[in-house]
């Protein structure tokens, strides 16, 4: 009797066998069938990407087509298929000359696709073109730019990240390469020197920034920075500081406005972190006191949203006020510094002068540093180590950019900023931390 039953019991577990590995076997030719299904209706022209980057947590393509009957066309998008042929739309910006089309994610540097809410799994990613008829065609696209692979960290969210991998790739269909883009998006434990955001207490070492009276502003953004690390790594985020108090403060210190281009210079220890976001803290001086309150200085070429965002809560949540600084001045408390005609010629005056070649600056460039140089060249960084003054910023020619904003907390010749800066620092930590919750934690 015991014999027949484990008989029974092994014949069940064969039957269930069989039919979990039919079902397996159903979802594999499924999904390959889904799969050639997409891959069969590309068409044959070819989508030529000419510039692809990862700047904060945003994906931006740009690809050029030709040949295509452009004076019928109704949209374009990009389009996220996944394995299951699902599709996620991506608006597109295109341009259309002589029947060449060039397609943009966006015209903004930190719009595009946003890597943070990509669901694990496998995709591709296409040009989807409708016609005026209603007609919809796929593309695929190939790379021309010389750069390869991207890997991308998620911003930590309830202790878990996800690695988005974005690469070309080719698919073989009745002996025929296909070039197309693929993301693998999956789980997992973020790197050990992998962080979410960096935060760079300006000035340091030999270099105190600022000084009035007894106070220094290389101290006061110091202390701020540690204050706003530890805020931020409650919320649970992963933070680096570029420098951490311990400098040499000697005016034979190494550690000046010379050495951030060091190995283990503040421009470097940004790339090597792979943040998503640099915030340089700062307090300002000028030669009268008749200037006050906050500035927060943007990239070019960005949405303002985050920027305008901590102008904002620092004035209401600080009790201080927007700067009456106009020069660079964009909106209320927004300040985006880019090179005059006249720094552009100067800059290639020195570099000759020097014997090196000029540095390819436009009046589109960043001015400040950290934010041109810890973009890589989405923000058009140049220290490529051609002047012999400064070391060599290692992610210049890097197609994954850190955003970067600029806090000019007050100004420090100014007694009532000075006064609010010196006493109210939780309030300056909550307004900040209160943007970066709304904005980056989302």
């Amino acid at each position: 009797m015991k014999s027949k039953r484990k008989l029974n019991t092994l014949g069940l577990f064969l039957i269930v066998g069989v039919l979990v590995a039919t079902v397996v076997f159903s979802i594999y030719l499924y999904f390959n069938a889904k799969k050639k299904k997409i891959l069969s209706n590309i068409q044959n022209e070819i989508a030529e990407v000419n510039k692809y980057y990862v700047y904060g947590t945003h994906f931006n393509i740009e690809c050029m087509i030709d040949n295509l009957e452009s004076n019928n066309i109704k949209d374009i998008k990009y389009e996220l298929v996944d394995i299951s042929e699902n599709e996620k739309e991506y608006n597109a910006i295109y341009e259309i000359h002589d029947n060449k089309i060039k397609v943009m994610t966006s015209n903004k540097i930190n719009e595009g696709i946003y890597l943070e809410d990509i669901e694990s799994g496998r995709y591709i990613l296409l040009l989807k073109i409708k016609y005026l008829d209603d007609k919809v065609e796929y593309y695929s696209m190939d790379n021309i730019t010389g750069y390869q692979e991207i890997e991308y960290y998620t911003i930590t969210k309830k202790n878990s990240n996800k690695k988005v991998k974005i690469e070309f790739a080719t698919y073989n269909l009745d002996n025929k390469n296909i070039p197309y883009i693929k993301l693998n998006v999956s789980k997992v434990r973020m790197p050990e020197k992998v962080y979410d955001i960096s935060i760079d207490p300006g000035h340091g070492g030999s270099d105190p920034g600022a000084v009035y009276d007894k106070y220094k502003e290389a101290e006061i953004a110091m202390k701020y920075s540690i204050e706003l690390k530890k805020r931020l790594e409650s919320i649970g985020l992963k933070v680096i500081l570029t420098r951490d108090g311990t400098e040499d403060t000697s005016e034979t210190s190494k550690f000046n406005a010379y050495s951030v281009y060091d190995f283990d210079g503040r421009v470097n220890v940004v790339g090597r972190a792979k943040v998503k976001y640099n915030f340089s803290i700062h307090i300002n001086s000028y030669d009268t006191n008749t200037l006050n309150g906050t500035e927060i200085y943007a990239p070019s070429n960005v949405s303002l949203e985050i920027a305008q965002s901590l102008a904002d809560n620092i004035v209401r949540i600080a009790n201080t006020k927007y700067s009456t600084r106009n020069t660079d001045k964009v909106s209320d408390g927004v300040y985006v510094r880019t090179f005059k005609e006249d720094e552009i010629a100067e800059s290639a005056k020195n570099a000759r002068k020097k014997g090196f070649d000029p540095y390819d600056i436009t009046s589109s460039t960043p001015y400040l540093y950290m934010i041109r140089e810890v973009g890589g060249i989405v923000t058009g960084a140049y220290i490529d180590g051609r002047n012999k003054d400064y070391g060599t910023n290692l992610y210049y020619n890097s197609n994954i950019g850190v955003e970067s904003y600029l806090i000019e907390l007050g100004y420090i010749i100014n007694k009532n900023d000075l006064k609010n800066m010196l006493n109210n620092q939780s309030a300056y930590i909550d307004a900040i931390t209160k943007t970066i919750e709304e904005y980056i934690c989302k």
